[in-house]
């Protein structure tokens, strides 16, 4: 049998056919994918990136510069995935969540890679010869209550701070389910909303507002920072269950699941749109003006955001030609599977590279300098930990 092809259906052991869906496992990647170019576009000194076909100039600067923005997808996601398990649940579709199983499937998909690539980090930098965290903050990221320090300086690497927000979520949702069954989900939106938004213009308003601004990233973004996002994902997967138990023929949802798709991808690019329009390239934290200087968008945007996603996420789940084309091919799924790795890894590789003083191959081109240099290393490194460490621990998170 191919590689491919059991690399793939190991990802799929384990998991109710009602739960797995390829364009999603694409998604993921592409997420990864544009934090990844993200950061190497920082590195590259944030050029502005145009290029002209026949008589048009395209400017992707809003794409690029927003792909911080793929960590919403990763929340978005997260709550539709998880969330459809205790969907599929209560409509009856199998067997009832159990939380002890629920956590210790959790811990062995995210823990493994993460204490790995901290064990790394920590031989680099001691051969190195850099100075190495004080043990407390150490122990806190390997315990992943580094959430609770508001330090970002004392993280081995900076992409660490989603990863206690991911935590506390899957904490959270048991709870959520208990207390509120998923057919009340999509109400939950609008609380949610209004939660996140009161939380993030008191939070700055009151405590943030003179701080750095990696402890205004900070903790705006913890929990419930970014809480609305995950329910999204949760009322979607809501929506989706709904339809399937319906039969997709019969679902009116499913009728209109181009709609949901193309408005999820114009709200995106809009909103994208608006931050390139209203945030200078480069000026970070000026009072009023500026995303994280206070301006209103710091409060709503990523709620928005979510919302967005959302809408594409069920699209792409309900199932489209085009989205199964773009998200359900090997490539782009390759990426899916490896994306936790190549998260993971992407920041520091691309930072030793940019350190290195590589050669510059495209002058005119720095953004697509940085991708040719980092592409193939990034691509090494995150399979390698996915065969090596995550691997193994899926199949021992299966194995029950």
């Amino acid at each position: 049998m191919p590689v491919t092809d059991s690399l793939y259906r190991l990802e799929k052991e384990g998991v109710s056919a009602r739960i797995y869906l390829d364009s999603l496992t694409g998604l993921r990647g592409v997420a990864a994918l544009w934090v990844a170019v993200w950061h190497v576009w920082g590195f590259a000194g944030r050029p502005v990136y145009r290029f002209d076909i026949w008589d048009t100039t395209f400017d992707l600067t809003p794409l690029v510069r927003t792909g911080w923005a793929g960590v919403d997808v990763f929340f978005v996601l997260s709550g539709f995935v998880l969330g459809l398990a205790y969907c599929q649940a209560w409509l009856g579709n199998r067997p009832p969540v159990r939380t002890a199983e629920y956590f210790r499937r959790r811990l062995l998909r995210v823990l493994p890679a993460y204490w790995v690539q901290i064990a790394v980090l920590l031989l680099v930098m001691l051969a190195a010869g850099v100075g190495l965290p004080a043990g407390r903050d150490v122990l806190a990221q390997v315990l992943m209550v580094h959430n609770l320090f508001g330090e970002p300086s004392t993280q081995l690497n900076p992409v660490y701070w989603t990863l206690p927000v991911e935590f506390d979520f899957y904490l959270l949702l048991p709870l959520l389910a208990f207390l509120f069954a998923p057919r009340l989900w999509v109400w939950l939106l609008l609380p949610s909303v209004l939660l996140v938004v009161l939380y993030r213009y008191g939070l700055f308003q009151y405590a943030l507002h003179d701080l750095p601004v990696g402890q205004k990233v900070w903790w705006l973004n913890q929990l419930p920072g970014r809480l609305d996002q995950f329910v999204s994902g949760m009322a979607a997967a809501w929506l989706y269950s709904l339809a399937r138990e319906k039969g997709f023929g019969q679902s009116r949802l499913y009728h209109w699941r181009a709609v949901l798709l193309t408005a999820g991808i114009a709200g995106m690019a809009l909103l994208a749109w608006f931050i390139h329009i209203t945030q200078p390239i480069g000026a970070v934290n000026v009072e009023g003006l500026t995303y994280w200087g206070g301006h209103w968008s710091l409060f709503i945007w990523h709620s928005l955001f979510g919302l967005c996603i959302a809408l594409m996420v069920l699209a792409a789940a309900l199932g489209l030609g085009v989205t199964d084309r773009l998200l359900a091919n090997r490539v782009i799924m390759y990426l899916g599977i490896i994306s936790y790795s190549l998260y993971l890894w992407h920041f520091p590789l691309v930072k030793w590279l940019h350190q290195a003083k590589l050669p510059v191959l495209l002058p005119d081109a720095p953004l697509l300098n940085g991708l040719l240099w980092a592409a193939l290393p990034v691509l090494l490194v995150s399979s390698l930990s996915y065969w090596v460490v995550e691997r193994p621990f899926l199949r021992l998170r299966h194995s029950r």
